[in-house]
């Protein structure tokens, strides 16, 4: 396929990103599926040119990500701010939060009654989260921005 460099934003850049990694995937499975057949079995594919292809978007894809990196690099602390931000939501609304006396069985069918007690309670977590989930909304919307504002050369298809 035939590409030409054109001067897009960062959002235009992430699509095309997304977009050539996802025919980056479907050319390696189909090398996967036509690339070892039994013999006198046809295949639906020239093996070797969709490797050739998928090799070709795997260099596009690199180029790519490496000039939305460049681009980036005013911002790579929001960035990574962010990404925390998202990895402690995650994590504290997996975070046992168990709490008060509870009868429990154990053992094939023995009971036993356990008392939990929480050094950061179910209210706390959710005020952290909420407080997280209100930067990550204002860090993402900041990003947005710039993706919308900064243009960065990339190839895509003519």
């Amino acid at each position: 396929m035939k590409t030409e460099k054109k001067l897009v934003t960062i959002s235009r850049a992430l699509k095309e990103k997304n977009r050539v990694a996802g025919r980056l995937a479907k050319a390696r499975k189909l090398v996967d599926a036509e690339n070892s057949k039994e013999k006198n079995v046809p295949r639906r594919v020239d093996v070797a040119a969709v490797r050739d292809e998928a090799r070709a978007l795997a260099e596009r894809l690199v180029a790519i990500k490496s000039a939305i990196a460049v681009a980036n690099a005013p911002i790579v602390g929001k960035i990574i701010e962010l990404d925390e931000a998202k990895s402690a939501i995650v994590w504290l609304n997996e975070l046992n939060v168990h709490e008060g006396v509870f009868d429990e069985t154990i053992n094939y069918g023995g009971r036993i009654v356990r008392e939990y007690e929480a050094v950061i309670g179910k209210d706390a977590v959710l005020k952290q989260v909420e407080e997280l989930q209100r930067r990550a909304d204002d860090l993402q919307d900041e990003l947005d921005e710039f993706n919308v504002s900064t243009k960065v050369e990339i190839e895509i298809d003519a």
